[in-house]
């Protein structure tokens, strides 16, 4: 009886544990908005994002990509050293990717705050 009320106390301490360290990631950053632009016949995905803590790290930016002919994933530099406030990144899809597989038909952004998913934006 004293192990199972132990095992039961231990598991409801990892949930919270769990609960409260995947707060504090999600509360570092988020994605305020995307827009598509098509500049030169390459397409340029900007990205509008926020930062909360007075510094943070370890940012990584992925846009999933579906293509008339294909699906393709694009991954940002990390980004470290980042102030708090309003922010805004670019990721590049060159033309030679319109030109091989189509028009770019929808998009999924997604954040990574030291490799934890954070935030997600879909568009069109």
């Amino acid at each position: 009886m004293r192990f199972k009320n132990s095992a039961i106390l231990v598991s409801i301490l990892i949930i919270f544990l769990y609960t409260a360290f995947e707060n504090s990631f999600a509360a570092s950053a988020e994605i305020k908005n995307v827009i598509k632009i098509n500049r030169m016949g390459a397409y340029i995905i900007s990205i509008n994002y926020e930062t909360h803590g007075a510094w943070t790290d370890s940012l990584l930016f992925k846009v999933h990509c579906k293509f008339n002919e294909g699906e393709f994933t694009f991954t940002s530099a990390s980004l470290n050293n980042i102030q708090q406030g309003w922010h805004k990144t670019e990721i590049s899809i060159s033309d030679v990717m319109k030109k091989r597989y189509g028009s770019l038909r929808e998009y999924k952004i997604e954040l990574y705050c030291k490799g934890i998913l954070i935030d997600t934006k879909s568009g069109y």
